[in-house]
């Protein structure tokens, strides 16, 4: 199908956004600026920048739970443009002070603000589509745009990084105001949008209580298939981690001095495949449900990284390079759609919130994967580790099908009576 046919028929509005987290993305490689600025330019020791590597991680948590929460109590799009704005003040700022540590303070800071308008715009894409084949194209879209961003970014920024590192601030942050602009001039937001009578009388009920909003764990006891949906998306994060945590280090064991050589070809592999797949991905799955896409992703996470397991036996890029491919696959299938499961469950006015949830733990599992998976390489051989993670892609997998066949138990049940969100939070 073509990429026209696959996007076609979506609202100006989804374009606008999609338009705008494309050229945002471009400037979208903070953990790698630090890196590179503290290094390169200040002469900075590895172990010293990796501490601000993992304090920009770890504020990134309470940054997505605070951007969801704020997304919901003042509104979406509100929040990314007032997150955006902040982190391009910031970064532009960077540029007085490049050559000092304060740089990688800012650097903090902004990821801080980069971190708290991901929910939003995740429950903007909810709120702005109507029925989950459209959440699909448009969450598919922007993962797709973003993945142009990011591939592109970083690559113009490695030519200026080293001499002209101020160029590369005010370039980023002047990429943050173009975006910005185009979502406060091109992206129109409803108070109710024209959606579901549910997710409407979700929103008309609250307006009319004058109890608070619940508070989220309240919420969570009320949704416990979302609950642990939420919980169990840490193995994804976890296992997706491998590609920037074992896999350099699989290279480097496996080929030596080349090793560096190899992982940014396995980089290429995985930019290029996202390009080419997604579409096609895309519209070969566009009958199956959000469970049934990511049990399936998982199972491609599973085969891919474990293919990595034959580098002890046949240790040739051959390997590597198919290995990339399926595990990329995977990266589509789940990315793509593990927003759509909250979506159809959750009503507008908590999507916030329940997508910071969901952020968190991705944070989380980011966090714990290199200091586990060190862990796991330390007690065994490099090539070992793929088998735990092809284990943890298959219990991944089964928890999706196991919560896909609750639901549809419980749907048969109820005689396919819609649910009433209103009850549920």
């Amino acid at each position: 199908m073509s990429l026209y046919k696959t996007y076609a028929g979506l609202s100006r509005d989804i374009y606008y956004l999609c338009l705008a987290r494309t050229i945002n993305s471009t400037g979208d490689f903070v953990f790698s600026l630090i890196t590179l600025v503290l290094t390169l330019k200040m002469g900075m020791n590895v172990v010293s920048a990796g501490i601000f590597v993992s304090m920009a991680a770890l504020i990134s948590g309470p940054g997505v739970l605070l951007g969801g929460y704020l997304s919901d109590l003042m509104g979406k799009k509100t929040i990314i443009v007032t997150g955006q704005l902040l982190s391009a003040t910031i970064i532009i700022c960077c540029s007085f002070w490049s050559d000092t540590i304060t740089v990688g303070y800012l650097l903090i800071a902004v990821m801080f603000f980069i971190s708290i308008t991901r929910p939003a715009y995740n429950a903007l894409i909810i709120q702005l589509c109507t029925e989950e084949k459209e959440r699909k194209s448009a969450f598919s879209l922007m993962y797709l745009g973003a993945n142009l961003g990011i591939a592109i970014g970083p690559l113009v920024a490695g030519f200026f990084i080293k001499d002209h590192v101020n160029i590369v601030f005010i370039s980023i942050g002047t990429v943050f105001l173009i975006s910005t602009f185009i979502i406060i001039n091109q992206v129109k937001v409803s108070i109710i949008r024209e959606s579901s009578s549910t997710d409407r009388q979700a929103f008309e009920q609250q307006q009319q209580s004058s109890q608070p909003p619940s508070p989220l764990f309240r919420l969570l006891m009320k949704n416990p298939l979302v609950a642990f949906f939420i919980v169990v998306s840490f193995l994804n994060y976890f296992i997706y981690m491998q590609y920037s945590f074992s896999l350099p280090l699989q290279m480097n064991h496996s080929f030596g001095e080349n090793g560096a050589a190899y992982y940014g070809s396995v980089m290429t592999i995985n930019a290029i495949s996202v390009i080419i797949l997604t579409t096609l991905i895309l519209s070969a799955t566009r009958r199956l449900t959000a469970l049934n896409s990511i049990a399936t992703g998982a199972l491609f996470y599973g085969i891919g990284f474990g293919a990595l397991n034959l580098l002890g036996y046949f240790p040739h890029f051959a390997i590597v390079a198919v290995s990339t491919v399926l595990w990329t696959i995977g990266e589509i299938l789940v990315q793509t759609n593990i927003n759509l499961y909250i979506a159809s469950r959750v009503p507008d006015t908590h999507q916030g919130r329940f997508n910071g949830l969901l952020l968190f733990v991705g944070c989380l599992g980011y966090t714990l994967s290199p200091y586990l998976t060190g862990i796991f390489i330390k007690s065994m051989d490099m090539e070992s580790v793929w088998i735990i993670i092809l284990a943890f892609s298959l219990v991944y997998a089964l928890c999706m099908i196991i919560l896909w066949y609750i639901e549809k138990r419980s749907t048969k049940k109820s005689k396919m009576e819609p649910q009433d969100f209103s009850q549920s939070v």
